[in-house]
């Protein structure tokens, strides 16, 4: 069973939103981190704050009230005048006022202790032995005895969470320690508000963004429905269907254009195989009916021992033109069947070259063609048998459309670290709507162009070009009406 989806869009877009929200997901959660740092950090500089003004007023409590100073001896009897008492000139409670911190000093204690019972802010005091000396009314009932987290000795401050409470632990000079806390019940509530909107927020994102996504993974693959669709209807028999390119530059661009190139050699080759087809039939159809047709002239009565050597002779050519045709069409199917191996080995082509204008000689001879050779020596790695069946078709076709007492150039140079073979013939040459085709299969001139009407398979070229491909090289072919044609072969390799 499968969970993930098979849909290129669907995986992009699961993948792409998954980042997104783990994106989105760190970087509030990092936001919301650094609000709680900031809430709590306040938090403690306000529960710190009223430790300098607590201090002072709760060590002034701690100490003994101060011994009364002995009145001096009266000067003379005016002194009894001065005799202090609680009469209105002093009031009442100036001594105590003034010790614990009153009108000279500010606020006393307690008014600093409700000051911040109204802020939710609670205090306690123990002294040097742990006894509570001091708590607020707005104090927990559960939280009477020192903590453990209290700092011992020294001006030392420490920081505590408890049971739901903030509490700054602070020791005083003479011992004791100073407890100042409050809820964190309004900080929590605050920060449980910001972390469901910075939730909220984040949905909000990812799920834009996946709409986004959605949209834009769409547009990006809508080519690869167009080229599916092109696709199709070619597997159907619509070999001339071919994928419109809008976005040349992008990868998408490019593959519509490699698939492109791959339908029209697909249309080409297909339309060459059906040419092919029908072209060997027909070159088979020839030979087979000639074949038929003398035999049923020599079987339908009996005729002069001349006839028969006639009849026999013509289904001979016949048969050995079959022969021919059928040993092309077995090399060029090994071409396209990717079977056509070459058994390279190191040799001079000036040789082979040599060796094949003997060959052909004795044909130039028959219409008085000169065969004029420049070879210089050419030693590289090249298959024999085979370069010797690309030069025989290339000096055959220059003899038999060459015209009588015409000459042949054979031309064999290195050229910028190539080997530059060249065929010259004197003949009609070859019009310029037809040097395109010469090279295709059973392409052949006009009879006209050859002597005697004689013509061939129009697979001699096809598989010369094949041949000299297969080397690495590349032939080509220029000519001129009246001034003949040079076929022209560039070879690498070679041999230092």
């Amino acid at each position: 069973m499968r969970f993930f989806p098979q849909s290129i869009r669907w995986r992009i877009q699961l993948w792409y939103s998954l980042l997104l929200a783990v994106i989105i997901a760190s970087l509030l959660a990092a936001f919301f981190q650094n609000q709680r740092e900031i809430k709590y950090q306040a938090l403690d500089r306000e529960l710190n704050s009223p430790i300098t003004r607590l201090l002072p007023r709760m060590e002034r409590r701690r100490e003994p009230p101060p011994r009364s100073r002995r009145r001096p001896e009266p000067l003379n009897e005016f002194d009894d005048d001065f005799e202090p008492g609680p009469g209105p000139r002093h009031g009442p409670g100036v001594e105590d006022k003034l010790r614990d911190g009153g009108e000279r000093n500010g606020p006393t204690l307690d008014e600093v202790v409700e000051e911040l019972a109204e802020s939710e802010i609670f205090v306690i005091q123990w002294d040097r032995h742990g006894e509570l000396r001091f708590r607020s009314e707005n104090t927990p009932e559960d939280l009477r005895s020192l903590p453990e987290a209290a700092p011992r000795g020294g001006l030392r401050v420490s920081k505590q969470m408890a049971e739901g409470f903030r509490e700054v632990i602070h020791a005083s000079p003479g011992g004791g320690v100073i407890l100042v806390g409050t809820s964190i019940a309004p900080t929590e509530e605050d920060l449980a508000s910001l972390r469901m909107r910075l939730v909220g927020i984040g949905v909000l994102i990812v799920g834009g963004g996946f709409l986004v996504g959605w949209l834009l993974i769409g547009r990006s693959l809508k080519p690869i429905g167009v080229i599916s669709e092109t696709a199709h209807r070619i597997s159907n028999g619509d070999l001339s269907g071919r994928i419109e390119i809008k976005e040349d530059g992008s990868e998408l661009g490019q593959l519509s254009s490699v698939l492109n190139e791959t339908f029209e050699k697909l249309e080409t080759s297909f339309e060459h195989q059906v040419r092919f087809t029908a072209d060997a039939s027909h070159e088979m159809r020839t030979p087979i009916a000639v074949i038929l047709a003398k035999s049923q002239f020599a079987l339908n009565r009996e005729r002069s021992a001349g006839k028969y050597q006639e009849a026999l002779q013509t289904c001979l050519d016949s048969a050995q033109h079959m022969r021919t045709l059928t040993d092309a069409l077995l090399e060029l199917a090994k071409v396209d069947s990717g079977e056509f191996h070459l058994r390279k080995e190191a040799g001079n082509l000036e040789d082979l070259t040599r060796e094949v204008v003997r060959m052909i000689e004795p044909l130039a001879d028959e219409k008085k063609i000169t065969i004029r050779c420049e070879l210089a020596s050419v030693k590289m790695n090249f298959d024999p048998q085979k370069m010797r069946q690309a030069l025989l078709n290339l000096l055959s076709n220059a003899v038999k459309y060459n015209r009588e007492e015409g000459e042949i150039a054979v031309i064999l140079e290195e050229v910028d670290e190539e080997v530059l073979l060249e065929v010259r013939d004197t003949g009609a040459g070859i019009e310029g709507k037809v040097l395109e085709h010469v090279f295709e299969r059973f392409y052949r001139v006009d009879r006209a162009r050859t002597q005697g009407g004689r013509n061939g398979t129009g697979l001699g070229l096809a598989i010369t070009k094949a041949i000299i491909e297969a080397h690495g090289g590349r032939i080509r072919v220029t000519s001129e009406v009246g001034e003949g044609s040079i076929f022209s072969l560039n070879l690498p390799g070679l041999l230092g």
